[in-house]
């Protein structure tokens, strides 16, 4: 800028010095006209000289200063003033300049300010957090970070350089196709930690946060392993009590006592029927549980199950709509399991079905097999179906008594599902029934 102004100057500096000569030539040639030309020459030479070096000072030292302050200001000192005595161009000039180098140093303190309570946020943050770029280069990571991986030379290195695990490099793909903010359970160094990434407003960075929720798995597993054990110890010594029973109600003639009986008999059933849900949950809770795969015609499967429920449904007077679309192909899957899984929601529908029909629906679409069981039941309301498919959850402790629940069926339902790669929707209205919908791959 200074160089391009100078160029300007100069020209209007040249054009003043001809300016000058010409009338102190004009001078000299009116008032003297005995002095010889060589001399006239001379005398004009030596004082545009010395008007030209003082012109030319004035002129320069105001842009030297400026561009010596420039420089100052491009090497970050934003303190930089510039005070001229003059009233002219330069004096607007270096006003100017300070108003400029004014508003950059507040701008400045004021994003030092900021990025310093940004830093002071992040380094306080308990969980890991880490940004990377489009490339997948660290650009920034907190000391929590530093920990969970043992390493505090994390920045400007690829992040699978630094997490060497197939799972993260799966979860940060998947992030980056799908473009949406995505959770999911890593393990590293032994510690198990829920990731949530997302992509920032640019599009290019990602940034994740490591919650680490290792306690509370170790807890989950802690339950697991009792809830295991005390349902194994409790099937022996249930097993026999039922026995007792039995034999007792066979020598029992007293209408009273049989009622007892019957009250004591039921409610052994519902134990019973509770442990081996529990066993069965626990069973597909199972890490790394892999399904027996096998060719399943969903339609054979469906009418053997019907058979059980014949007689309870005749009892009901329920009404039972099968929908079975033309050509089902067979599907890949475990038999035993996918019984299970028909039988928990059939078991359900008439559970809490007084009156009206149960439809069930097995439908292709494309590549998926579409099951539906619905029926006219008492419904759930709307603020419980989150919930629904959680352990032991029950919607009214009242009617899971009159009914009989046990809390696990649907959850075994849903686990039976996940273990397929499928998924599972409810929808439900209070007294007008509810409709399950499982998608299952071919």
């Amino acid at each position: 800028m200074i160089k391009q102004l100078r160029k300007p100057i100069f020209f209007k500096t040249f054009g003043l010095y001809l300016l000058i000569i010409v009338l102190l030539t004009s001078a000299i040639l009116i008032f003297s006209d005995s002095i010889h030309p060589f001399h006239i020459a001379l005398v004009i030479t030596l004082i545009s000289l010395l008007i030209a070096l003082l012109f030319t000072k004035s002129l320069s030292k105001p842009i030297k200063d400026l561009e010596e302050s420039l420089q100052k200001v491009a090497s970050g000192n934003f303190n930089t003033k510039i005070y001229l005595k003059n009233n002219d161009e330069f004096k607007k000039l270096a006003d100017s300049f300070n108003y400029m180098t004014g508003e950059i140093s507040s701008v400045f303190a004021e994003l030092s300010r900021k990025k310093e309570e940004l830093n002071s946020i992040i380094s306080s943050i308990q969980s890991g957090l880490l940004v990377l770029d489009k490339e997948g280069r660290v650009l920034l990571c907190n000391e929590s970070f530093k920990n969970i991986i043992n390493n505090k030379l994390s920045e400007n290195k690829f992040y699978w350089e630094i997490i060497r695990e197939p799972a993260f490099n799966e979860f940060i793909k998947r992030v980056r196709e799908e473009k949406k903010n995505i959770t999911n359970e890593v393990e590293l160094n032994n510690n198990v930690f829920l990731c949530s990434a997302t992509e920032l407003v640019s599009g290019n960075e990602l940034a994740v946060v490591f919650h680490d929720i290792t306690e509370i798995k170790n807890i989950e597993t802690m339950k697991k392993n009792f809830i295991t054990n005390v349902s194994h110890e409790l099937k022996t010594p249930l097993a026999s009590i039922k026995g007792f029973i039995e034999t007792l109600e066979e020598d029992i003639g007293d209408a009273k006592n049989k009622h007892y009986i019957d009250v004591i008999k039921r409610n052994i059933d519902r134990l019973i029927g509770i442990v081996q849900d529990l066993l069965t949950l626990s069973k597909l809770e199972e890490k790394g549980l892999k399904p027996e795969l096998q060719r399943v015609n969903l339609k054979t499967v469906l009418e053997d199950i019907l058979k059980v429920f014949e007689q309870i449904l005749k009892e009901k007077n329920l009404k039972l709509i099968l929908d079975l679309g033309q050509g089902l192909p067979d599907i890949t899957a475990d038999s035993f399991k996918i019984e299970q899984l028909f039988v928990n929601l059939i078991d359900n529908a008439i559970k809490y079905t007084e009156k009206g029909e149960i439809k069930i629906s097995i439908k292709q679409a494309g590549s998926i097999i579409k099951i539906e069981v619905e029926d006219t039941g008492i419904g759930i309301p709307k603020e419980h179906l989150p919930r629904i498919f959680e352990r032991f959850y029950v919607i009214d402790k009242s009617r899971s008594k009159k009914y009989g629940g046990t809390g696990l069926g649907l959850s075994i339902v849903k686990h039976i599902v996940l273990l397929h790669n499928g998924k599972i929707a409810v929808e439900s209205n209070i007294n007008q029934g509810t409709k399950f919908t499982i998608n299952l791959p071919i």
